[in-house]
């Protein structure tokens, strides 16, 4: 699998959402009330949507925002919990 860093990765998910075009991705989700990840969520299609403020959330910066494809149901994700996108591994550097 080729890899990707998270900054590119959200930058090629806003070109995708900005032409209409789903992608999938997968992430650990965090459970605020366990303070811990356990799963890993695998989205098979989405597109991004407007994330909160900076007055609505301290978590506004790390916290991006997504429609699940079709259902529209709205969603967010960490960023830092973002481990894949389509087929590219997410790496750190």
């Amino acid at each position: 699998m080729e890899t990707i860093t998270i900054f590119q990765a959200i930058k090629v998910m806003r070109k995708l959402t900005d032409i209409g075009v789903p992608f999938s991705f997968s992430y650990k989700p965090y459970s605020k009330s366990k303070k811990s990840t356990n799963a890993v969520r695998v989205v098979e299609r989405a597109l991004l949507r407007p994330g909160l403020r900076s007055d609505q959330s301290e978590l506004s910066d790390s916290l991006i925002a997504y429609i699940e494809y079709p259902s529209g149901e709205p969603k967010f994700f960490h960023l830092s919990l973002l481990l894949t996108f389509n087929d590219y591994k997410i790496v750190t550097k």
